[in-house]
């Protein structure tokens, strides 16, 4: 089986490698005899998750070996986060790690590649020495080709990738966002809106299921701004094409935007027997003057309109997640409350809360970052409690009744634990079920976080 041959653009490449003090040098790699075997590091959010898996895939294509050990590897590759500072400060402290790692064996390679590279670009390459390569993951032919070349003795066929050992996937169905909100990097590093076609798509979840995959959540940074490039149909008739691939249990999707959260896609959450009843719906605040500043472009009554239409469309019982950032420029106590306000009102399952950090480049940049840390500290710890029990609320409405269970895997203890289609962390009684099974469950205790049930009949 012959390794494919990547675009004429690629053999352009030049790998991103810098001596200490000698300027530009081409890597060298001694003969190792067996293919080439990496290691994929990532950080941030479910896209980078996705990227990774789809870089593996690439890897396996030009006949490497994805996913092994660090200490197995050839080639560690960072797949990068730069939403927050300290996002950016862990990619530092694990590079600092891999560079006895790299000196040990001779050979031995570190790539850079996600929002960071496509941010700092060369210059990571000035304050990182031992750094051999950046790349964009989104156009990695280049990486690849430069790859091929370099260990062209060692590989002579694709690597056949196994079974997956996931139940669950994400699939990106759409790249970069529009929306520019005013605290967001995104825009810039990872472009414009760009969407994937239906049947590409489709194509796509068939190969997972086919690998065992069982639940696929439809990805984009925007994803409810998705259109096909073809017939420009959204979101829901995507959702209608996924759902008629066979073997698939569950389907989800994220990240929404409130903007474009439309009854249409609530129908098909609601008709759609894969689709679960979860929607992450960021609001980030609960001040129309505070979303104003960050440009979320909707106000907080029509962001409760969107929950009630949901709620009443797809069920009572349906599971809400959100973000929310604390001390973003300017927020006053009164807008901070109004945060706090919109949380008790509408009792979310999940919220991801986060304290405002800079991010250089945005346009919140230019503000002044005037609330000080000990006080987004305070108000960050104050809803994190508040979360805390209105989590532990909601989740003791669940028991003494019935969720089906996607059976995950088996703890320490023997316990087995899944998730709901609610997506709330489920566990049953050692032996009660087998991994990657579907079963009914009456649920018997709960705390903010998890659940703990006793197995009924399998689910059909």
């Amino acid at each position: 089986m012959q390794i494919p041959v990547l675009s004429d653009a690629a053999r352009g490449f030049r790998p991103l490698t810098m001596a200490a003090r000698t300027g530009r040098r081409e890597a060298t790699m001694p003969a190792l005899g067996r293919a080439p075997r990496v290691h994929l590091w990532h950080i941030g959010c479910q896209m980078n998750d996705a990227d990774r898996e789809r870089l593996a895939e690439e890897l396996a294509d030009i006949g490497f070996v994805p996913e092994v050990a660090l200490e197995d590897a050839d080639l560690a590759v960072l797949i990068t986060c730069t939403v927050r500072a300290n996002a950016e400060q862990k990619v530092y402290g694990k590079f600092r790690e891999l560079i006895p790692w790299k000196r040990e064996r001779p050979g031995r390679a570190v790539a850079v590649t996600g929002c960071m590279a496509v941010e700092h670009g060369e210059a990571l390459l000035q304050r990182l020495p031992e750094l051999d390569y950046v790349f964009d993951v989104r156009e990695p032919d280049g990486f690849l080709a430069k790859l091929q070349a370099l260990h062209a003795a060692d590989i002579d066929a694709p690597v056949t990738l196994p079974a997956s050992d996931r139940l669950s996937a994400y699939v990106p169905v759409m790249g970069g966002c529009n929306e520019m909100c005013t605290y967001c990097i995104v825009p810039f590093v990872r472009g414009r809106e760009a969407s994937r076609s239906v049947a590409e798509i489709v194509d796509h979840v068939g190969r997972l299921v086919d690998r065992g995959v069982r639940e696929v959540t439809l990805l984009g940074q925007n994803v409810n701004s998705y259109r096909d490039p073809d017939s420009s149909c959204g979101l829901p008739e995507l959702m209608q094409a996924v759902d008629q691939v066979s073997g698939l249990w569950r389907l989800r999707f994220l990240t929404s935007h409130p903007r474009n959260a439309v009854p249409e896609l609530f129908t098909a959450m609601a008709e759609l027997s894969t689709a679960c009843e979860q929607l992450h719906l960021p609001v980030q605040a609960g001040s129309d003057t505070l979303l104003r500043r960050m440009r979320r472009m909707y106000s907080v009554a029509e962001y409760r309109e969107k929950i009630a239409q949901a709620r009443a469309a797809v069920s009572p019982r349906l599971s809400l997640s959100t973000d929310i950032i604390v001390g973003f420029c300017g927020e006053t106590e009164q807008e901070f409350l109004g945060t706090e306000e919109l949380m008790r009102e509408l009792r979310f399952d999940t919220v991801h809360l986060a304290a405002y950090s800079v991010r250089p480049g945005t346009a919140a940049a230019r503000r002044p970052d005037d609330v000080p840390q000990v006080e987004k500290k305070r108000r960050l710890n104050h809803l994190l409690a508040l979360q805390r029990e209105i989590a532990a609320e909601v989740n003791h409405e669940y028991i003494d009744g019935e969720v089906e269970v996607l059976v995950e895997g088996v703890a320490d203890d023997g316990r087995v634990y899944g998730r709901t289609r609610e997506n709330k962390v489920t566990w049953l009684a050692a032996g009660s079920a087998t991994t990657g099974s579907l079963v009914r469950a009456r649920v018997t205790g709960a705390s903010a976080w998890q659940l703990h049930a006793e197995a009924l009949d399998p689910a059909a």
